[in-house]
């Protein structure tokens, strides 16, 4: 071998060591080689956790199941883009979205439920759901000032002590500061404060909006004040309640079978929008 063969392969050895060092680095730093872009991009993750062991595909591809001690699952070195997330287990209710993965950031999924459709699980969650409305006490309504039947000076206006109030006759949610009520919202027929105080939801005939009280410290980030209109149905809703937490709801709506009859199902509803919302059906 002539030396400029030698000098050739010597230089052409380092060229590649340096190369395969970059790559290197950069792979542990969370890059990854993306072929439709041409470069490195900064990968992202998923992680997410449910209320039962679970099965995870993403992109209609099975990548594992839930850990055992905690029902976690994290999908790491994610390219930038749009996945199909599904979280599935046999006679439950399947849970699915579609995520947009960003560069150097966790899409986090933690209040994850899936709920049984068979079975005695599936009988313990309808006694669950009947026995959350009959307890459930009325929402507090604005009580109509009486008219005096004399000249005399009415009663003072009784105090209000509840922090969030429905007017029924006009439809319109209030909030009581220092007994000056501010309007949140119309054409309001009933609304629920959730258990810590931290959200309010009210609904219309077919309307469902979550307002927050206090930022979350968990995604999807809000601050308070924030309001947001969750989702709409075609049919009427009934009544509705927080359930398992603040992260969902149950809903009772009514339905009118082929004689035009009205009955009532639930239905429960996941507040996160990313990806769509999750709506199981009773």
């Amino acid at each position: 071998m002539t030396k400029r063969a030698k000098q050739w392969l010597f230089y052409s050895a380092v060229a590649v060591f340096l190369l395969l060092s970059y790559i290197i680095v950069l792979y542990a730093q969370g890059y990854k080689y993306s072929f439709s872009e041409g470069k490195f991009l900064r990968t992202g993750a998923i992680s997410l956790k449910v209320n039962t062991d679970a099965k995870v595909f993403l992109n209609d591809e099975l990548e594992g199941g839930t850990s055992f001690f905690n029902r976690s699952f994290s999908v790491d070195r994610l390219l930038p883009g749009t996945y199909r997330l599904s979280v599935q287990k046999d006679n439950f209710s399947p849970w699915q979205k579609t995520i947009t993965v960003e560069e150097g950031f966790v899409s986090d999924f933690s209040r994850i439920i899936l709920l049984p459709e068979e079975g005695e699980e599936e009988k313990e969650l309808f006694n669950e759901v009947d026995t959350l409305f009959k307890k459930i006490e009325p929402f507090p309504t604005l009580q109509p000032t009486p008219i005096p039947r004399t000249k005399i000076s009415p009663s003072p206006t009784p105090e209000i002590k509840d922090s969030y109030i429905l007017d029924v006759k006009n439809k319109i949610l209030l909030q009581n500061i220092d007994q000056r009520l501010e309007k949140i919202a119309d054409n309001v027929v009933g609304f629920r404060l959730s258990e810590n105080k931290n959200k309010i939801t009210w609904w219309t005939s077919n309307e469902l909006w979550v307002i927050w009280l206090n930022n979350t410290d968990y995604q999807p980030f809000y601050k308070k004040g924030d309001k947001e209109l969750i989702t709409r149905f075609s049919i009427q809703i009934q009544n509705g309640s927080w359930f398992r937490g603040e992260d969902h709801l149950v809903l009772e709506l009514e339905r009118l079978d082929s004689r035009n009859r009205p009955y009532s199902i639930y239905q429960v509803v996941e507040i996160d929008k990313r990806g769509g919302v999750n709506i199981v059906e009773l």
